[in-house]
């Protein structure tokens, strides 16, 4: 097998250099090795189509923001979102549903982690067996209807996901192919394409592509990261999916030394993620996943596990509209904020008073500028 050259350094630092020249970052584009791409008015109307999703619910006109989804674990909210402007259209699919092979007596950390007895039956699982797994999912949760139209985003962490496959490369640069890279690359586009065949009106998105790195400044691992979910897309991975969905979770509070930093790596999230594309050349939708919750902070934020600074929200989802993005979807686990009796519709309502209140003073998104280029 011919290994997919990585784009050139010279090209991508081209492309985004011309990105960062247009006021409106696309929401996707084509990156090819022959260095075409889209005009500024196909990417628009890629934006656009990312902005208006077939849903369950009826849309809801949203001016300033993004359009905002809320996407539960494996659940649908309960209460009604029509007061926040927030539509209940996205659900966050477990990895169990499609076979995900763990250890549940490990820790996040170590789930995630290389693992080869868990990792050898992961690539090994049929696909007869991947859609019993599926089957039995569907029965536990008759809620997500075969023939929805909702945003289905594919959770698989274990026993590896996406951002880590440059782990099982060789090389000291992780860009030397292996039977354990390509293994893993059929592995996940099995499940993708046995998620497409049950839910084939579905626009299905996978967890975390494209997701960026803790500095402002990409390290060695992050490009060698993003290189290997080039490389993973460019051999068909994706190829029954629609989009991908950088993980954009707060991570830290207004007190925290790395929270000036927030604006600059949520462009370096996009910038790595239209660097994704199908195998074809074909650009996916970006569709940004956000937290009201401060997570997986432990460490190193006076705020974690407690509820995210909104006017820091709010500051995000007006610099993700100034960048093109028309469609975000918040995650939570279920109805309520972690450990309170907060519910997640009162606090998005809570969040849309302040796009109210800049539409009132006519505010500029904010940007990231060189005080918040990171520490």
């Amino acid at each position: 097998m011919t290994i997919p050259k990585p784009f050139p350094p010279d090209l991508v630092e081209k492309i985004i250099g011309k990105l960062r020249s247009i006021p409106v970052l696309c929401a996707a584009i084509v990156i090819t090795a022959t260095n075409s791409t889209t005009s500024v008015a196909d990417v628009q109307a890629q934006a656009n189509r990312t902005a208006s999703p077939a849903s369950d619910t009826p849309q809801t006109e949203i001016d300033a923001w993004p359009v905002i989804s809320l996407a539960l674990q494996d659940a649908v909210a309960n209460e009604n979102l029509s007061p926040s402007g927030v539509l209940n259209d996205a659900w966050a699919m477990s990895e169990y549903a499609v076979g995900s092979v763990s250890d549940a007596r490990l820790s996040r950390e170590e789930r995630i982690a290389h693992n080869e007895e868990n990792f050898q039956k992961f690539i090994d699982m049929p696909v007869s067996e991947i859609k019993q797994s599926l089957d039995r999912y569907i029965k536990i949760f008759p809620q997500l209807s075969r023939k929805t139209t909702r945003t289905i985003i594919i959770d698989i962490e274990s026993p590896t996901q996406p951002r880590y496959f440059y782990k099982l490369l060789d090389g000291p640069n992780h860009d030397q192919m292996t039977p354990e890279f390509r293994g893993i690359v059929k592995a996940f586009a099995r499940r993708y394409a046995v998620v497409r065949e049950a839910f084939p009106n579905a626009r299905l998105s996978v967890f975390s592509m494209g997701s960026p790195g803790v500095t402002v400044e990409m390290s060695k691992t992050d490009k060698a990261s993003l290189n290997a979910e080039i490389m993973a897309a460019r051999m068909g991975m994706l190829m029954d999916v629609d989009a991908i969905s950088p993980e954009l979770y707060e991570r830290y509070g207004p007190n925290d030394p790395l929270y000036k930093s927030r604006l600059a790596l949520t462009r370096q999230s996009l910038e790595r993620s239209i660097q994704i594309v199908q195998a074809s050349g074909q650009p996916l939708d970006i569709i940004v996943l956000l937290s009201l919750t401060v997570f997986n902070a432990e460490g190193h934020s006076s705020l974690a596990g407690k509820p995210a600074d909104l006017q820091g929200l709010a500051e995000r989802l007006n610099y993700l509209a100034d960048l093109g993005i028309r469609r975000v979807v918040f995650w939570n686990g279920d109805d309520t904020l972690q450990d309170t009796d907060i519910t997640v519709g009162e606090r998005l309502a809570q969040l849309r008073t302040f796009e109210e209140a800049d539409q009132k003073n006519s505010s500029s998104p904010a940007k990231p500028t060189k005080d918040s280029e990171g520490p």
